[in-house]
């Protein structure tokens, strides 16, 4: 199986269930880019069980994730604008400042 970078963005509403997705995220070994915004590597098919996990945490009616697929030639070519959440930087990504 061939891996895939994901980016994962989401608005929660609830403090508790937005905390243990970005908990989760992390566990997964995605890093944190944004407040609600995170980037990593997976399979496509963990891709598909994170996101049934992730189901299981929102409110349908009020929340919203996406995992994005971003192809590695695209990734590549990433704009950072200001200073990268945290101190975890994107890899591979033009920093303009």
């Amino acid at each position: 199986m061939s891996w895939v970078r994901y980016v994962v963005v989401y608005d929660i509403s609830d403090n508790t269930a937005r905390a243990r997705v970005a908990r989760t995220l992390e566990a997964w070994g995605l890093g944190r880019v944004q407040r609600s915004a995170f980037v990593g590597r997976l399979q496509r098919a963990r891709a598909r069980d994170l996101a049934r996990l992730l189901s299981r945490m929102i409110d349908h009616d009020t929340d919203v994730v996406h995992l994005i697929p971003v192809p590695y030639y695209e990734w590549d070519r990433t704009i950072v604008l200001g200073t990268p959440w945290g101190e975890r930087r994107v890899q591979s990504a033009a920093l303009l400042h």
